[in-house]
């Protein structure tokens, strides 16, 4: 029996056309069978990427952490830079985005399971699912990097459970936060554990600017380092700010001169209001102005040294 693959936010193209296991098909015709362990068992894993112009950004960083986490899993299958590079390139042809700038998900299930509870040879030997798929940019994404956000702190049911340093397909306590944030109107949630401590967004990594430090929580505390989160920890220092991983709360979050969230496909998004206090002044602040101008500057001159 088979069912149509669950594609992760709506989609908008009459026909859209994604790779899945070796073939470009249309979207409506792509298919992953119902014993498949990522549909049973959320047994499986994902990257989110963005696209300037049709060219991924970090793509070899993304894949570099998805095959160290394949390995974790006992997945066999591992992504290679170059053979991802050009589905990617082929399915910004055939969805016509040469020129745009775009999000990509690869998404690498288990794959069909014999048994149940197979031993781990026999789910060495599972031959995975591999889907890639390309999606137009959220339409308000420049509007809310130009005049910011508004968050909601959650309770610490929602902050996510065991593996938390892994981009798993089981997702749900995460969108079941941004739901509960939309009802206030806020476009991302932070989750905190069960001391309070800050541990990242539903869909990002939080930084907090107080006193001209930036401030970050540090991966120990259970959370996924993102790429993004890396390369403005970097440009951070490069322009003079000191920038560390160190636990904050939510009275830090109440506090702080500017706080900004960070992830591949919406880069640095200024965090104007957490629950019902403005943040700062409740505009975006000259450090998070900064670093979003340094790491649109990153990803210009890389995109510009791998074309030469």
């Amino acid at each position: 029996m088979l069912v149509e693959i669950c594609l992760p936010f709506p989609y908008e193209d009459d026909a859209m056309i994604v790779f899945l296991n070796g073939s470009y098909l249309d979207a409506d015709d792509a298919k992953v069978s119902v014993f498949d362990g990522g549909f049973l068992f959320g047994d499986g894993l994902f990257e989110s990427f963005r696209l300037y112009a049709g060219q991924a950004f970090d793509l070899e960083g993304h894949l570099t952490r998805l095959n160290r986490e394949l390995e974790l899993l006992g997945f066999s299958w591992q992504a290679e830079v170059e053979q991802i590079g050009q589905i990617l390139h082929e399915l910004v042809t055939r969805n016509n985005r040469e020129g745009e700038d775009s999000r990509g998900r690869l998404v690498v299930s288990r794959g069909v399971l014999a048994a149940e509870r197979p031993t781990l040879p026999e789910l060495q030997a599972v031959v995975p699912t591999v889907c890639l798929s390309l999606a137009a940019l959220p339409a308000d994404l420049a509007k809310l990097q130009n005049e910011g956000i508004h968050a909601a702190v959650m309770k610490p049911a929602f902050a996510r459970g065991n593996f938390p340093q892994l981009k798993t397909l089981n997702y749900l306590a995460s969108q079941m936060a941004l739901r509960f944030a939309a009802t206030s109107n806020c476009q991302e949630a932070i989750l905190v554990d069960r001391q309070g401590l800050v541990l990242e967004g539903a869909t990002s990594n939080v930084f907090l600017a107080k006193d001209g430090r930036l401030l970050t929580p540090p991966v120990r505390l259970g959370i996924l380092a993102g790429r993004t989160r890396a390369v403005v920890m970097d440009a951070a220092h490069s322009l003079g700010y000191t920038c560390e991983e160190a636990a904050s709360n939510r009275r830090d979050l109440a506090t702080a001169d500017e706080v900004f969230v960070t992830s591949s496909v919406r880069e640095i998004l200024p965090v104007i209001k957490i629950d019902n206090s403005l943040v700062g002044e409740g505009q975006p602040g000259p450090i998070t102005r900064a670093i979003q101008a340094k790491y649109r500057q990153v990803v210009e001159e890389t995109l510009a040294a791998t074309t030469d």
